[in-house]
């Protein structure tokens, strides 16, 4: 099959290394796949062996980028109107939308291919604040569910969630050849882990704040490392921040760790790969929620409370070296199902059939 993945532009989010995950199993199976991206995108962040056609403003296609290339005067309007033309003219057998911005273009095309959307997560959420922009794309993003596309979720928890009605399922994988363990010393601190980012859904300014609260109380000998995260915030005392780029240096980056935790706080039964990640590489989880864990498998707190967090983290310091290995070794069991090879065919079977 000729499998067509069209986006507007390449980025870091986790959503584009599956794309690109997928892509290499399909192309390991014997499958093409082309990217279609906008001339002004970057290159793929995460590596591809698929092949990547750009397209410009008059939809033209070629193999080369050019970040400084201009975006249409009407922005994602123009580009809508872009793709759907370039993928009017593509053969292909598979159209594969990815983000609500390019279900629209997928399902007006009149591309004979099957057409599927892939929902990595319910993006109205994610519009915010609600400015008037925002207030567009979100309408846009909630009326993507319903353009009659073969929809695919990545958690059952979107089966029937709001706008979102499918039947499909295909989780993200992951590469356990990268994931995995490192028998490595810890520090003689309690290093304390999580992925720093801005959103306040993201939890990052609990976690920073319940770290605070606990150097200030007590006389802990810990440490906090936020991973991306601003080089301001080094500027508090015992945090430090790291810039992990890569896998390999997002492993080392968990195994680095005595703990990981979690703290968003939206779309809690939804797959969130640092949960995923960590549970491969045997490190203890502390989180909000986020399947697969669970009080078997991973420390589970409330959202949006410091608290909270200040004291499973002392609860943690508390526990017996056998209990969190216990923890940890049902929460490797549990992510063994997300191997990247199993995932792919999971997707390749909903093209076939």
């Amino acid at each position: 099959m000729k499998i067509i993945i069209p986006i507007y532009a390449y980025g870091k989010a986790g959503g584009f290394r599956v794309l690109s995950q997928l892509a290499n199993h399909f192309i390991k199976d014997g499958h093409k796949v082309v990217f279609l991206s906008h001339k002004s995108s970057d290159i793929p962040y995460y590596p591809t062996k698929a092949e990547v056609l750009y397209y410009d403003n008059s939809g033209s296609l070629s193999s080369t980028n050019q970040m400084e290339y201009n975006t249409p005067v009407l922005g994602i309007f123009s580009l809508r109107r872009i793709l759907k033309n370039v993928l009017d003219n593509i053969t292909c057998d598979i159209i594969l939308a990815n983000h609500s911005l390019t279900a629209q273009p997928v399902a007006k095309c009149i591309n004979s291919a099957k057409k599927f959307y892939y929902i990595q997560a319910y993006e109205p959420d994610f519009f915010k604040p609600l400015t008037l922009k925002n207030r567009v794309l979100q309408y846009i993003s909630k009326r993507s569910y319903g353009l009659g596309l073969n929809m695919i979720v990545n958690s059952k928890m979107y089966f029937d969630y709001k706008e979102i009605k499918a039947e499909k399922y295909v989780p993200p994988g992951l590469d356990l050849n990268i994931f995995q363990e490192i028998k490595n010393k810890k520090s003689e601190k309690l290093v304390i882990g999580t992925i720093g980012r801005k959103e306040k859904h993201k939890g990052t300014g609990y976690i920073i704040e319940a770290f605070k609260n606990l150097k200030n109380k007590y006389n802990l000998n810990i440490e906090l490392n936020v991973a991306f995260g601003t080089k301001d915030l080094e500027n508090i005392e015992g945090i430090i921040t790291s810039q992990p780029d890569g896998d390999e240096n997002l492993a080392n980056f968990y195994n680095s760790l005595d703990v990981y935790i979690c703290a968003q706080t939206i779309q809690l039964d939804a797959i969130h790969y640092p949960i995923l990640e960590s549970m491969a590489c045997k490190v203890p989880v502390i989180t909000t929620g986020y399947y697969p864990s669970s009080n078997s498998n991973a420390f589970l707190i409330p959202i949006e409370d410091v608290n909270a967090i200040e004291e499973m983290i002392l609860s943690f310091l508390k526990c017996s070296k056998e209990d969190i290995i216990k923890k940890t070794e049902i929460a490797y069991q549990d992510i063994k199902q997300f191997d990247w090879t199993n995932v792919s065919r999971q997707m390749l079977n909903y093209f076939e059939n």
